[in-house]
């Protein structure tokens, strides 16, 4: 899973922990679940989760600042999606381990 020397290793866990602790709080977790159907605007994403316009500014900003969403720009408004197939099936995998229990 990791690198195959120590200095690889801490390096590789290094990425795996910021991903994780960007997708630990709640309110990104939400925005992550809310675009595996698909990218969303904003104001979609501020109805859907019921937050404030600087609340889901921050939280998207970090998203994107760990490379796990990306955005566009159509007109005015802003469009996210997530970057990667992979975190897709990270949340659907842990989103079943949840519903085992």
């Amino acid at each position: 899973m990791f690198g195959d020397d120590n200095i690889s290793k801490l390096d590789d866990a290094k990425r795996v922990a910021k991903i994780l602790d960007a997708l630990s709080s709640p309110v990104r977790l939400l925005i992550v679940c809310s675009l595996i159907d698909g990218e969303k605007n904003v104001s979609e994403l501020i109805e859907e989760i019921g937050t404030t316009m600087g609340n889901i500014s921050q939280h998207l900003r970090i998203l994107e600042n760990n490379s796990i969403l990306e955005s566009r720009k159509e007109g005015n408004k802003v469009f996210y999606s997530i970057r990667n197939n992979k975190i897709v099936k990270f949340i659907k995998e842990i989103k079943q381990l949840c519903e085992e229990r």
